[in-house]
């Protein structure tokens, strides 16, 4: 067997975190604006669908600035939202864009959906006795609220869930995809990493001694010198790519 040890992202990996992330910021704002509604008077209109895709604006405006660590994620999350906020000349109270990313943390497990083909792929490597993870960056109780949502767990153990705000070590460096490995008794010789950024799954990956699948839904760009054993656009497109490959030489 060629890979006996695959473990995936999560968000953009299993499930498009992009809509569960539109859905969820949605349904935040609409209960936000219920509670100021209740507040203020006189308020100005607001179209959600419209706030939602200027916050979506400054959140990929700020982002490289939260990347480059300019920005904390606390800072990042508050320019945004206070940015948004401003925009639409509507009241912001100190904390409230803490307030209000907690409450989205709270909803955007249940708008998780898994992609096409999921459930059908793990139960499939479950069978065949491959060692599943998910390596993941962010929460804990979030990124295991995802997983239950997906209805994954059946496959993958709860305690293969590897999150960086749990272990302190975060993807691409090597020490997470190391521990990933003492988790789940995996074989670094015949590994495989599956995941949608260049940066932190694919690099990240490789440089650890794993093998990389590309699992590009974002379309993002990429750069040389770290090249995945695939380069895939939709999840199904992996799962063939694993179907035909578990066979080969290991």
């Amino acid at each position: 067997m060629r890979w006996n040890t695959i473990c995936f992202d999560l968000d953009n990996t299993l499930f498009d975190h992009e809509k569960a992330f539109e859905h969820a910021i949605m349904h935040t704002f609409k209960a936000t604006l219920h509670t100021l509604q209740e507040t203020y008077t006189h308020l100005p209109h607001v179209d959600i669908n419209e706030w939602f895709q200027t916050f979506k604006h400054y959140s990929d405006f700020y982002w490289n600035d939260y990347e480059d660590k300019r920005l904390t994620r606390e800072e990042y999350r508050e320019k945004r939202f206070n940015k948004t906020m401003e925009y639409y000349q509507l009241p912001c109270e100190e904390n409230a864009a803490k307030t209000f990313h907690n409450q989205y943390e709270n909803v955007v497990a249940r708008y998780s959906t898994p992609f096409e083909g999921v459930h059908a792929l793990l139960l499939w490597l479950k069978k065949q006795k491959v060692s599943i993870g998910v390596i993941t960056n962010g929460k804990r109780r979030i990124q295991s609220e995802k997983m239950q949502q997906l209805g994954i767990t059946q496959y993958i153990p709860i305690q293969h869930l590897i999150v960086s705000n749990e272990i302190g070590v975060k993807k691409p460096e090597k020490s997470i995809f190391d521990i990933a490995l003492e988790t789940i008794n995996g074989d670094r010789e015949h590994a495989l990493f599956i995941g949608d950024s260049w940066e932190q799954d694919v690099q990240g990956a490789i440089a650890a001694g794993w093998d990389a699948v590309f699992l590009d839904t974002r379309k993002e760009h990429k750069t040389d010198g770290y090249p995945p054993v695939a380069h895939h656009y939709y999840f199904t497109e992996t799962a063939r790519f694993l179907y035909g490959s578990l066979d080969v030489k290991g």
